[in-house]
């Protein structure tokens, strides 16, 4: 990579972990649309996963009494058959047809973002299976949206926010850990050009999570999923048009 697209993948990273750092989610998704216009998916898919276990292990607050492990060990089987199903299509699969699907499936976050639906009713256990095999996949494949259907289906399986934020993380820790080995076995993370890449960029992601966290709490809830949801929407339908032009 040249040291102009090495800059413009610092931009990206910046602004996804500032992004994360205000609101607590979307760094990957934010990321992955942008970095592609710079860099192969094959590498911004491992380059996001790598800074995103480091921020996630870095800032993550587990309390263990929060935690229902229950719910991790429902999630996690059907997460692990996902993410070998993403990877796989990642590995086999021509890079426009997958370009052009996260493209659809950023712009689907972005509007379901700026709606911000909030609903508790309570659901089966029997909805982990979807929802841990359909987030597996999008990360495996894509890097974004493993936590999107795994959050969904806390939110709707646990009444205290506590016991949400703390089961997530700790699940979170477990995704991203699953899927480095995945993608080491694979042979995702053994690139010179991903090695640079995520030196590069490591500045820049520490830096925009520190700057993101500073802000969380003095900018509304609200108000970041609208911003976050627009730029969701504008970078997969430029992600939308650069696959199918």
């Amino acid at each position: 990579m040249s040291a102009a697209e090495l800059a413009a993948a610092s931009a990206v990273v910046f602004l996804a972990f500032f992004a994360r750092g205000v609101s607590g989610f979307g760094s990957a998704t934010v990321a992955i649309p942008l970095l592609v216009h710079v860099m192969p998916l094959k590498v911004a898919v491992p380059l996001l996963l790598v800074h995103d276990l480091l921020s996630t292990a870095a800032t993550a607050h587990i309390d263990r009494r929060a935690v229902v492990r229950s719910e991790i060990a429902a999630l996690l089987p059907f997460s692990m058959a996902g993410v070998i199903f993403g990877v796989t299509l990642l590995l086999a699969v021509p890079a426009t047809p997958l370009l052009a699907a996260l493209g659809a499936l950023v712009i689907v976050f972005g509007v379901r973002t700026i709606a911000n639906p909030q609903g508790r009713r309570h659901i089966a256990r029997w909805w982990c299976a979807p929802a841990g095999f359909i987030g597996g996949a999008l990360g495996g494949a894509f890097g974004i949206g493993a936590a999107t259907p795994s959050m969904i289906y806390l939110t709707h399986r646990l009444a205290d926010k506590h016991a949400v934020r703390g089961t997530f993380a700790a699940f979170g820790l477990f995704d991203y850990a699953y899927r480095l080995v995945v993608f080491a076995v694979t042979g995702l993370l053994l690139s010179r050009e991903l090695l640079i890449a995520v030196l590069a960029t490591l500045p820049a992601m520490a830096l925009g999570m520190y700057l993101g966290n500073r802000l969380h709490g003095r900018i509304s809830g609200e108000r970041a999923f609208q911003v976050i949801g627009g730029l969701l929407v504008a970078s997969g339908a430029s992600l939308l048009w650069k696959a199918l032009r």
